[in-house]
């Protein structure tokens, strides 16, 4: 697997390094040229579809609704275009290169904050993946287990290291930081307590090389960000709403799917979408089962997945504005899950 810089950017790809870039083609903006037409109408829109990573599991749920033709039966025609370290979605979205792209929701609100005009319209992921993985013999269950310890923090990632201490009444004096990289080398080896991780990735790669580890979601301890959210401009949404509609109806088909079996999204992952990756079924398919609590929450299983409640959103906002990035609620638009669902809790 690729390293990179910093787990921000693992999360959105190159958006973070280039976010003046969204703001500078906010103003000029133009229409990829899908056509609003949708599924009710018989006709067939198109939609670039741009992830946010390299081709994994992590974007399963697209993959099955590619294949089993749920694109299809609402009337669109998706292109899944993969992301990289060195591809921005989002400034591809104000380019008009792309209609749908996935993000990170404080990413967005950054984007936004310097002029983009983007709007969050489903949550694929309730929960943020990111986590401090510790080993299993001496675990860090609790952020009042890290008193007195060293911790792994990638470059970049200082800022939501201090969000963190500050959400848990913790101070850099009680907690020691050290610059650390993708690998988990660090916390196997004992360098460090633990170490800032995807909880659906590095411990993975730690349990392959035959260590048992526990994993700490920020999520659970007051530092939540929606991630793997659909963003579009909301100029797009406008004029494209018909069209964004079904390829939503599209997703939440493919991911309902994914969460009820995961086996067909890990076969498309390893053998088509991702095979250039030298994936291996095994490590996908424990990906694939580590990311079902992350997509499926009280909220989702109230209303249906990608669904943003004013609670989650307040605290969403919460964490953004403690990253140090202005956000209100204006960010997230749920009217387009609401015409879906129509006060259901799935569809098909």
């Amino acid at each position: 697997m690729s390293e990179t810089p910093h787990l921000l950017r693992r999360i959105t790809g190159a958006a973070v390094a280039s976010i003046a870039a969204v703001a500078l083609l906010a103003g000029c903006a133009s229409s990829s040229g899908s056509p609003s037409s949708s599924g009710s109408s018989g006709a067939t829109a198109t939609i670039n579809f741009q992830t946010s990573w390299i081709p994994l599991v992590q974007f399963g749920g697209s993959y099955v609704a590619a294949k089993a033709g749920y694109y299809a039966k609402h009337g669109v025609s998706v292109k899944i275009l993969p992301g990289g370290p060195d591809t921005d979605g989002l400034a591809l979205l104000a380019s008009g290169k792309a209609d749908v792209a996935v993000s990170n929701a404080d990413v967005v609100a950054r984007a936004n904050e310097q002029g983009a005009d983007l709007v969050i319209i489903g949550a694929g992921f309730q929960k943020s993946p990111l986590a401090i993985m510790s080993l299993a013999s001496d675990p860090i269950t609790t952020p009042a287990d890290m008193k007195g310890k060293k911790i792994g923090v990638p470059s970049g990632d200082e800022g939501t290291h201090a969000a963190f201490l500050a959400a848990n009444s913790l101070t850099d004096t009680e907690v020691t930081s050290v610059p650390v990289s993708f690998d988990v080398t660090p916390t196997t080896s004992g360098q460090v307590a633990g170490q800032y991780v995807f909880a659906t990735e590095q411990p993975i790669s730690a349990e392959e090389a035959g260590y048992k580890t526990h994993s700490m979601l920020l999520a659970d301890y007051g530092l939540n960000v929606y991630a793997q959210v659909y963003v579009v401009t909301k100029s797009y949404l406008a004029s494209h709403r018909s069209a964004v509609e079904d390829f939503m109806k599209g997703e939440i088909e493919g991911w309902q799917a994914y969460v009820k079996d995961q086996s067909q999204a890990v076969d498309l992952t390893v053998k088509d979408y991702g095979k250039d990756q030298k994936l291996t079924v095994a490590n996908q398919t424990e990906q694939a089962s580590l990311q079902v609590p992350l997509l499926v929450t009280d909220t989702t299983k109230a209303h249906g997945l990608f669904w943003m409640s004013d609670s989650d959103i307040a605290a969403n906002l919460k964490t953004i504005n403690a990253l140090g990035i202005k956000a209100s609620k204006s960010l997230f638009d749920l009217s387009v899950l609401k015409d879906i669902y129509q006060g259901a809790s799935s569809i098909g």
